[in-house]
Formats: C-alpha cells, sequence, structure tokens
C-alpha cells in the first residue's frame, strides 16, 4: 500500500527541445532515493529511453494521460536546486526549451539514451524468396550479431537502409528492442607498482655497468615520485623519466614492475608556490576590487595590455580557496586555457580543474564529479562558457577574462547564450561577486560603469612600468605610389621585422583570413567559385591544394579552367594566413616562420608545441589569425604588423568598430612585454579612420565615448535592447512569403521597431536559406512581456501546415 507522506509524482526533465519536464510515478521503492536533481531512467514514447534529471516531486496527476513510472535511479547530478534554478532561466532568457539547456549542460556520460537494437527471430531458411539484395544483406548483418544497432546498419549499408529497416519490421521479419548503456562515473587510472621480492633485479637494472640506461631512468624516476606519497600514474612515470613505453614494457616483464587499474574517486592534488608579490600599482587595483566588492556584486577591472591582471586574479582565487569556497575563471577560447592552466598551477598546483568542451567524457565527467562534491580538486575551475553549467554548490567568485570576447556568445545549438551574462545571473543565486576583465572592454559593460551599476577598477600602466607599443599607421595608397609596396607588406613593417630578427626578439604578423586566398577568380568572364551550398566564395587552400568553404566545410579540387568559359587564366584574389606565410618565407629565407590559425591548431598537441616553440624563441615570426590576438602572453615579441585592418573595419553589422578596436588594441598588446618598446604597424587604405586613431593613441575613453555617442543616436545597445530573429528553409519562396506573413504579425507590437525582414550577409549556409529580424526594444518597455508575445507569436505562426518545416531561432542581446 502506498505511504500517503510520500509525493506520488515526479517531474522529469529530459535531454529533448520540449517545453518543460513530464510526470512519472514513483514506485514505492524509490520514495527514498528521489529528489531534485537525481538522475533516473525514464522511457519516453513507445520505445525510447532517456537518463532524465528530477526538477520536483508532487502529488498532481497529469489529467490527459496516463504517466509511466520511472524504471530506475541512476544517482545524483546536481545538488543544489540553484543549478536547476540556473538552467530554467537561461531557457526563459534566451527563448528556448529547457530540454535543450540540459542538452548542453551536461556531460555525454551523463546522458544516456536508448539504442535501437534489431533482432531477426528467424533462421535464414525462413526468409522469403522475394526478398531484395538490400534487404538479404540487413538481415544477414542482423542476424551475424544480437546486439546489432540501427546506427550499425547505418554505417554499413548507408542511411538509406533505414526505410529497409522500417519494412522489414512491418513485414516482422525484425524486431525492434531499445537498449540502454550504463557508463560508470568512477574515474580508473593505470598506476605503476614495484613487484614484492624484486630487489636483486632493481639492483641489476641500477648497477653504474648496465646499458639499459633508459629503463634505469624509469627507475630512479619511480623512486623520485614515490616520495611525494601520489599514486605513480603510468603517464606521469614516462613524462617524468622521457623514457618509452617499450622500456617500461620491459620491466614489466622483468617481473620489476606490475601496472594496475584503480578507482580514484579524488585525488588530493598538491598546492603550489605563493602567488607573485604585486607591484605598488597591482596591489591598489586589488585594494580597490575588494573595497568596491563590499558595495557591489560587479567590478569591471580595466587594465591597459600587459598590466598584470592575472596576478591580481590569482590572489583574489587564493582568498576564495583558504576559505573553502569556489572560484570559476571563464575564458573565452578553449585555445587559451592551455597557456593560462599553466601559469595557474605554478600557485594551485594541481588542485585546479580545468573544463571545456574539447576534453573527453570521462574527463568532464570526473570535474563534473569532483565539483558536485566540491572536492580539494573542485574548487577552482578554469574554463571556457561550458564551465557555467558545472554542479557548483558554494560559487563565491566569479572571473570573466577578456570579459569583451564575442567568444562567449554560444552561436550553436540553443541555448544562444552570452556567457559573461550568463555568469553574471549564475553569481547572483549564490551571492557570489563577479571580477569583469579587459584591456578592451565591451561597451555594454564600460556603460554599466557610467551607469553606476558597476564598480570601476582601472589599471593604466603596464606590468613594471613597461612603456604601451608605439603605434604607426602606414598607408597603403601612399606606399604603392612610392613604391613603398612588396606583396602585402610595406618597407617599413619588412624593416622592423628584419631588425627583430637581428637583435634576436620575435615578430606576429595578424592577418584575419585563414587559408591561401579567399577567391578564385576567372579574368576572361569573371567567375568567382562559389560554394556550391552556401553563398559564399571558396577559399583557396594551397597546403592541402583544396577550395574549402568555411561555412559548410564542403571542399573540391583546384580547377585547372573556368567551368564557365573553359579559360584557364583563373587569378587569386586577397590574402589569407597562408599566402601571408609563404611571402615571409621568400623575404627572411633564414627565418623560423610558423602559422597559428584553425588550420594549424586543429590538435590540442601542436598547439601546445606551437605555443612552447614561441614562449622558447624557436620562432621568429607568428603568423596566424584571431587566436594570436587573445591573451597570449610571449615576453620576446617585439614587432606586431597588421597586414590589413581594412578588412575588420568595414563589416555590415553595428558593432564592426567596437571589434575592430578591440581587434587592433589586443593585437599589439602582444609586443613590447619585457624591456625593449614595442612596435606596432596597422597597414590600412583609410590611415584616417577613427578607430585607427584611437588605436594610435592606446585612449579606451575617448573610444567609447565617440561609439556611445553614435549608439545613442542610431538607437543601438545598450541604448536599447535586441533580439535577432532568423528563418531557415531550403525553399527561397516558402522563405520569404513565411516572412513577409511574419512581418505582417510583429507589427501588431507598436512599442517595438522592427528592422527587416531581410538576408544576412551571407543569405545561404548549407544549402539553407536565411532571412532575419532586428526586434529593438526600448529601455522603458517592459523585456519580458515583449519577449513572451514574441515567442508566443512564433509558436503559433510556425504551427500552420504551410511554414511548419520552416527553422527559427531567437538570439537575444545581440
Amino acid at each position: 500500500m502506498e505511504n500517503p507522506s510520500f509525493p506520488r509524482f515526479a517531474e522529469v526533465l529530459l535531454p529533448r527541445p520540449l517545453a518543460g519536464g513530464f510526470t512519472y510515478i514513483i514506485p514505492e521503492n524509490m520514495h527514498t532515493l528521489l529528489r531534485p536533481g537525481i538522475r533516473v531512467l525514464v522511457q519516453f514514447g513507445n520505445r525510447k529511453i532517456y537518463s532524465g534529471i528530477i526538477l520536483r516531486l508532487h502529488n498532481e496527476k497529469p489529467e490527459n494521460h496516463q504517466p509511466k513510472a520511472i524504471l530506475e535511479v541512476l544517482g545524483p547530478a546536481i545538488d543544489d536546486q540553484r543549478i536547476l534554478q540556473f538552467w530554467e532561466w537561461l531557457a526563459s532568457y534566451y527563448m528556448c526549451t529547457p530540454g535543450e539547456v540540459m542538452n548542453v549542460a551536461l556531460p555525454s556520460r551523463l546522458k544516456l539514451e536508448s539504442e535501437t537494437q534489431l533482432l531477426c527471430p528467424l533462421d535464414e531458411e525462413q526468409w522469403p524468396d522475394t526478398l531484395s539484395d538490400t534487404e538479404l544483406e540487413v538481415l544477414r548483418i542482423t542476424r551475424s550479431n544480437s546486439e546489432t544497432t540501427l546506427n550499425d546498419v547505418i554505417k554499413f549499408s548507408g542511411a538509406s537502409s533505414v526505410k529497409v529497416v522500417r519494412h522489414l519490421v512491418d513485414s516482422g521479419l525484425l524486431l525492434i528492442k531499445e537498449s540502454i548503456k550504463h557508463q560508470s562515473l568512477e574515474k580508473w587510472i593505470k598506476v605503476v607498482r614495484l613487484r614484492p621480492n624484486s630487489e636483486e633485479l632493481i639492483a641489476a637494472i641500477l648497477s653504474p655497468n648496465t646499458r639499459a640506461k633508459s629503463q634505469q631512468n624509469l627507475l630512479l624516476a619511480y623512486y623520485q615520485l614515490e616520495s611525494t606519497g601520489q599514486p605513480i600514474t603510468r603517464e606521469k612515470l614516462l613524462d617524468v623519466s622521457r623514457a618509452s613505453m617499450s622500456s617500461l614494457d620491459a620491466l614489466v616483464e622483468k617481473g620489476i614492475f606490475e601496472i594496475v587499474e584503480v578507482k580514484e574517486s579524488s585525488i588530493i592534488g598538491r598546492s603550489g608556490m605563493q602567488a607573485y608579490t604585486l607591484t605598488p600599482v597591482q596591489n591598489q587595483a586589488l585594494q580597490q576590487i575588494l573595497d568596491s566588492f563590499q558595495k557591489k556584486r560587479i567590478v569591471l577591472l580595466h587594465g591597459v595590455t600587459s598590466s598584470g591582471k592575472t596576478e591580481i586574479y590569482v590572489h583574489l582565487m587564493k582568498q576564495v580557496q583558504q576559505s573553502g569556497g569556489q572560484c570559476l575563471l571563464l575564458v573565452p577560447e578553449i585555445a587559451l586555457t592551455t597557456q593560462l592552466i599553466g601559469r595557474l598551477r605554478q600557485f594551485f598546483g594541481d588542485q585546479i580543474s580545468l573544463y571545456h568542451s574539447r576534453m573527453s567524457d570521462r574527463e568532464q565527467t570526473d570535474v563534473w564529479e569532483s565539483v558536485r562534491k566540491c572536492e580539494p580538486t573542485g574548487r577552482i575551475v578554469v574554463g571556457a562558457r561550458s564551465a557555467l553549467f558545472l554542479p557548483y554548490s558554494d560559487l563565491r567568485l566569479v572571473i570573466i577574462d577578456e570579459e569583451h570576447d564575442p567568444s562567449y556568445r554560444q552561436d550553436a545549438p540553443n541555448p544562444r547564450y552570452q556567457g559573461r551574462d550568463a555568469a553574471i545571473y549564475l553569481a547572483s543565486l549564490f551571492d557570489a561577486r563577479v571580477l569583469l576583465g579587459s584591456a578592451t572592454p565591451s561597451i555594454e559593460s564600460y556603460f554599466n560603469t557610467q551607469i553606476g551599476k558597476y564598480d570601476l577598477v582601472e589599471l593604466h600602466q603596464r606590468y613594471e612600468g613597461l612603456s604601451l607599443p608605439t603605434v604607426e599607421i602606414v598607408d597603403l595608397r601612399a606606399a604603392r605610389k612610392k613604391g613603398q609596396l612588396r606583396g602585402n607588406f610595406s618597407q617599413a613593417l619588412l624593416l622592423a621585422i628584419e631588425q627583430a630578427i637581428a637583435r634576436g626578439r620575435q615578430s606576429i604578423i595578424f592577418q584575419n583570413r585563414r587559408g591561401y586566398a579567399p577567391r578564385l577568380v576567372c579574368t576572361e568572364c569573371g567567375l568567382i567559385l562559389m560554394c556550391q551550398h552556401c553563398d559564399i566564395a571558396l577559399t583557396l587552400h594551397k597546403a592541402a591544394h583544396k577550395l574549402r568553404c568555411h561555412y559548410c566545410g564542403s571542399e573540391k579540387p583546384v580547377p585547372l579552367a573556368c567551368s564557365a568559359c573553359g579559360s584557364v587564366q583563373l587569378q587569386l584574389q586577397g590574402a589569407g594566413t597562408e599566402q601571408i606565410e609563404d611571402e615571409l618565407t621568400t623575404y627572411f629565407p633564414n627565418a623560423r616562420i610558423e602559422r597559428l590559425d584553425l588550420d594549424t591548431a586543429r590538435s590540442k598537441k601542436r598547439y601546445q608545441q606551437l605555443l612552447t616553440d614561441m614562449e622558447t624563441g624557436q620562432i621568429d615570426i607568428l603568423v596566424g589569425t584571431q587566436m594570436v590576438t587573445k591573451g597570449l602572453n610571449f615576453a620576446n615579441v617585439e614587432v606586431v604588423g597588421v597586414v590589413n585592418a581594412d578588412n575588420l573595419l568595414y563589416f555590415p553589422e553595428y558593432r564592426a568598430h567596437e571589434r575592430a578596436f578591440q581587434l587592433l588594441e589586443q593585437v599589439a598588446g602582444r609586443s613590447g612585454r619585457s624591456g625593449q618598446v614595442g612596435k606596432v604597424f596597422i597597414q590600412t587604405y583609410t590611415p584616417q579612420h577613427p578607430v585607427l586613431t584611437h588605436v594610435s593613441t592606446h585612449h579606451y575613453g575617448d573610444f567609447y565615448q565617440w561609439q556611445a555617442a553614435e549608439r545613442r543616436e542610431f538607437h543601438y545597445p545598450p541604448f536599447v535592447r535586441m533580439i535577432q530573429l532568423t528563418l531557415r528553409h531550403r525553399d527561397l519562396k516558402i522563405l520569404q512569403a513565411a516572412a513577409s506573413q511574419l512581418a505582417q504579425s510583429l507589427t501588431t507590437l507598436q512599442e517595438i521597431h522592427i528592422i527587416g525582414p531581410e538576408f544576412p550577409p551571407v543569405a545561404r549556409v548549407s544549402d539553407y536559406y536565411r532571412m532575419r529580424f532586428l526586434i529593438k526594444i526600448p529601455k522603458n518597455q517592459s523585456y519580458l512581456r515583449i519577449k513572451n508575445t514574441l515567442w508566443h507569436t512564433c509558436l503559433s505562426f510556425f504551427a500552420h501546415a504551410d511554414y511548419r518545416r520552416i527553422r527559427y531561432t531567437f538570439e537575444v542581446d545581440i
């Protein structure tokens, strides 16, 4: 008999784009095991099985359907209900569903989904003679392996086999069974141990006469690591000894070592060294931040490049660590965590966790559990925007480095959130303090300091009193007239690079386009080779000898002749990082030149090697895209060159000037970080542009006043709020008809201003045409009410049969 003191139902959130949770019956044997935040296994629909998270327990029986029972309790995923509250806010604020938030938030190992298993109940002799070759192939696959899944069949026979499977199921020749794969959340590590009674063998290896020097190094490294009291992992031993795996295998075969897998619920890492003593200027800024935190939760630290903001972060993080609380340090890109984590481990040792989307499922789950349990390794987290979703329970400080960076915004999939703003809300749930750090703050954040919403602390001086780099604006038009232009480089920039190499100094060359050339054009008929799936020119990648689309990723061989007129007169237009690297190799044949862009840094190992080579002086000239502008600290860089600033200045978007200033100021800040005054050369055909004037003086305040005046006049954020609504469909006519009718529906909202529908600069991506609306909402109007109206208007409009297949997404606060 049911115990009336226990709730009878549970609302369970599933990782699906659904409006809310679904109600399930709580079996009697589970009453004491369930609470919000617990993962459970449930059936959804006729066959699918998912792991979901309990949102709440209640006694409200659904009126329109009979709920199913919870199948199994999997264990806790979240202990603090404020995390679930954060998820609900994200869904509401960024206009998507809670299930979409859950799908992004949880590591893959915590999201179990059933796999469709296919069973063939009949022997081959019982199969009908009328089966096609494809049907026979599918049946043989399933008959040979009782655990064959639908995905297995698709991989073997292609996507078209789905229809065949459906027909075989309908005919009773195949049966469907849903199964689910459980994955252990425990972490297992390979540990090296000495075998007992191996003293004589060890003595022989350690003998001065031994020829097995690599094996000897392994033993010596083992004894060195043994003194730390930590488990000696296979990877750590090989790293310290610099020995090969074959040498370790040899010691195992000789009976000296054994390698065992052990369960490691938590590792107490060693603590690091004391933080550096701050300079008087840094110490003053730190004290101002601490004083501001007494009055306001949010402080903006505006410090010029190389002013030592990271050292201030470390002192604040140390205070949180010593108090036993949790601290989150957000960085805009995964790439930045590599160098930053190395610096932070000098102070915090192994008692720090790294979290980002490129980590393995097991690594992500290990960090998740460490943070949930508030273990020593889960109290200081460094990560990209996905680290926001970790299950904190005692969050006291959030630091957002490079807070201005557009990489904090998630483009796809839903939720399309702004990581900086979401972090501020998350901190508010815990009454935690927030520090925003940047040399080039976003207009919104600086505006908030001017109206008193945030406190402002400024660092106008570089670390150890170093001077800001000098900036020379190079007029490419004048240089061309005077014959002072060689390819993409002015003589002034080439001379500066040459002098830097002669002094043993380094240079960084910034070109915000990867590949060799962004366009291949027929000089006879003017045809530009375009992507067949997107309205964008294909980029030539010389190293791969391919034309690639940087939107959808498709590629094709470089043609020998024009497909329209047959001419072989094909000309390259524009320059990417590959071409810049090639040119520099011609000008400086003896220099060590490397390239850092998305193509060269795809592997973590390659990226780390490039950073190491740059730090140790193995590279003379580093050519790169935006990746070289963000947060990297190379002490020996003297010269920074910007090949063509005009690519940044004339982008059709209201933030173009802000982002151009930020990129140029940030890349300029990579130079002159030790002793020698840095030199920055910005090449342009419009030397009088206001952005370049402000970059040359390094005066953010003047730049802010200019931009704020423009945005106030033309009604752009931060003086209004803005939402972008994007529609996508494969059929252009259907899309245009829907956009036109939707525009009429939205005209009923008198209190907002709508721009559009219009095509974005790239109107078609991956065979989907796109149209968008920009919706401006005055600050005196209710943001929540208008968003709700927009949401429900679109729900109703796109439920219409003619427009049901149109995809639509909202981007809030663009």
